[in-house]
């Protein structure tokens, strides 16, 4: 399975998380307006730049009028490089190449034939700036309105101090799913399910325990308590699980998440894989960042708007009267040619 996956990373952010697959030797791209964010990421051969780009400075639209000139270019870099049928992308939402571009480029992708699955980095809105959850509610209201995605994964920052440890978590666990391969006459998870339930949109969540962690409620806490924004409803489409646990039953996972539509399950020696899919977009998280921007942005228009209280008195004069140059700019070329005309 892992051969027919490819990754791109949009921005800093998704970049440093295509990284790590790369390193898994995943077939990889990164793509940034930053030539600095590229120059840091060692260990992907493939880097598209955007042309003339300087960064976006958490910018969406300056970053969509920058890529308008070379997104033909991009393009065909983009799928040049990424033949396989999957393609995980991977963004920051509260960022600007990544949050900027991956709407259109999820879109696109979809459109010509390829199985997306948005890997979306929530920032944590408790230490983010407004701008960053402004970013993320529109970027989310987008890639909502996009049709034909696969399974939707929403790491949340505000889940750990350390968003470095999410990555890593996503992608070992991400690896150890797609690498899944069941060996049991007691029933196995193949490739073919693995396919459906990442090609499922909606929102997914996925979680790993080790062969000594594999009960019913350590699989249960996995997915209620790992790197993803929360599960807010018992709506979902598919149920999968790998289990290294013989007498596992899915009648706890159902009880807490809701029935899905159908379950898949299979048998191993090794570690335990879960993943839901078909979820519904977690509401009142999306809230939280609208709440922040429509509390925290009339504050700041009433900071611009502020006068500067400083009264200034007159002072003894020290030194004699000089006479100033106010000229503090040079006069352009064309004011300089007006002069001569007159």
């Amino acid at each position: 399975m892992k051969e027919q996956i490819s990754i791109l990373g949009l921005g800093a952010a998704g970049s440093n998380v295509a990284q790590l697959f790369s390193e898994l030797e995943y077939s990889t791209a990164i793509l940034n307006s930053s030539q600095e964010d590229l120059d840091v990421i060692k260990n992907v051969a493939h880097k598209i730049k955007v042309r003339n780009g300087e960064g976006a400075s958490k910018n969406r639209q300056a970053i969509l009028k920058l890529a308008a000139e070379s997104i033909d270019e991009i393009i065909e870099n983009i799928t040049t490089v990424l033949k396989n049928q999957y393609i995980i992308v991977i963004f920051s939402a509260g960022g600007g190449t990544g949050s900027g571009l991956s709407t259109f480029i999820c879109s696109y992708l979809s459109q010509v034939g390829k199985t997306v699955i948005p890997v979306v980095i929530l920032p944590d809105d408790t230490k983010e700036s407004i701008r960053a959850c402004e970013n993320t509610y529109n970027l989310l209201a987008e890639l909502n309105g996009v049709q034909g995605l696969g399974a939707t994964f929403l790491l949340d920052n505000s889940k750990h101090e350390d968003k470095f440890s999410i990555n890593s978590k996503f992608v070992r666990d991400m690896d150890a799913f797609i690498n899944i391969n069941n060996r049991s006459q007691m029933g196995n998870l193949d490739k073919s399910e693995i396919k459906t339930l990442l090609s499922t949109p909606g929102v997914a969540v996925l979680s790993k325990q080790s062969k000594n962690k594999s009960t019913v409620a350590d699989v249960v806490s996995g997915l209620r308590n790992g790197i993803y924004a929360d599960i807010e409803s018992k709506t979902l489409m598919y149920l999968g699980v790998s289990t290294s646990n013989k007498s596992f039953s899915t009648i706890a996972l159902e009880k807490e998440f809701g029935i899905p539509y159908d379950t898949f399950i299979g048998y191993s020696e090794a570690t335990t894989v879960s993943i839901l899919t078909g979820l519904q977009l977690p509401v009142q998280r999306i809230k939280r960042f609208e709440d922040k921007v429509n509390s925290m942005s009339k504050v700041v228009k009433e900071n611009l708007l502020t006068k500067n209280s400083i009264t200034f008195n007159t002072l003894n004069t020290i030194m004699p009267t000089q006479t100033i140059n106010t000229q503090t700019t040079t006069p352009s070329s064309r004011d300089l040619l007006m002069q001569f005309m007159k």
